[in-house]
């Protein structure tokens, strides 16, 4: 269900979320008037009022939270990739500085951002890795594993590589861990119900024009919330998918680093 979400676009998504809205929030108060047959007295009102104000201020605490977490999750995940894409930038200027030895290191390394952009991103909107693109990294590992220092300087360049090989292995890891992330369901059952009581505490008033465009209103205004919420909680999926541009962008940066440094070979 939630893959057949994200595979809309978003203006079929926002017409749905809202017209789920719309339609939950007047069915939720004014059917519940008809159904129970309620005619609320002043004093009931004003009770009604009050419960709708305190349930209100903790569902939007709660909502508020989500949405906050869920931003910063999106944010942190497109942070992550322009790491990874620095990090990737640095390892091949690393390799660069031993001239042709590193060939085959740099064309491996090449190979691994090609696959991470091309083979594993698709999967990333399943929460998935690409074994291909795992095995690539290893043979970038091997490769640079075949680099042997023979001087001073030459070993704190192969340091520096060594490490910043191994953060592209925990920035891989994490940005799989990263696609697999969402809010957790207690909290969506929890900003749905007090969202619909909320909205419920309106029965007790006479659906006037008024109250039918105020019931509206909530009901919209939630409603754009959870659309946010669900268009940015899972950060690879859907059209606001956080972007591989920055990985791809890297061949011909790599190309570039290449012509200043081997006058055009490689």
């Amino acid at each position: 269900m939630i893959d057949f979400y994200y595979s809309l676009p978003i203006w079929l998504s926002t017409v749905i979320i809202l017209g789920m809205a719309l339609a939950i929030g007047l069915g939720s108060s004014l059917g519940l008037r008809r159904l129970f047959r309620i005619t609320a007295t002043n004093e009931e009102k004003e009770v009604a009022i009050n419960l709708m104000q305190v349930v209100a201020a903790y569902v939007g605490i709660m909502i508020a939270f989500t949405g906050v977490q869920v931003w910063q999750n999106y944010a942190a995940a497109t942070g992550a990739v322009s790491h990874e894409a620095a990090t990737a930038a640095e390892l091949y200027q690393d390799l660069s500085i031993y001239g042709q030895e590193s060939r085959a290191a740099r064309g491996a390394l090449r190979a691994y951002v090609g696959s991470v952009a091309h083979v594993e991103w698709p999967l990333l909107s399943r929460g998935k890795g690409s074994p291909a693109t795992e095995i690539a990294l290893l043979n970038v590992f091997n490769e640079v594993g075949q680099l042997g220092p023979d001087n001073d300087r030459s070993t704190v360049i192969y340091g520096e590589a060594l490490s910043r090989l191994n953060d592209l292995i925990n920035l891989r890891r994490d940005r799989i861990v990263q696609s697999q992330t969402g809010i957790p369901s207690i909290l969506w059952t929890i900003g749905m119900v007090g969202s619909l009581l909320t909205v419920a505490y309106a029965s007790a008033f006479s659906p006037t024009r008024y109250i039918i465009i105020m019931i509206s209103g909530i009901s919209v205004t939630l409603g754009l919330v959870f659309l946010f919420i669900l268009t940015v909680d899972y950060p690879y999926k859907g059209p606001f998918s956080v972007s591989s541009r920055e990985l791809v962008q890297l061949t011909s940066e790599f190309d570039r680093l290449d012509r200043m440094v081997f006058k055009g070979g490689r």
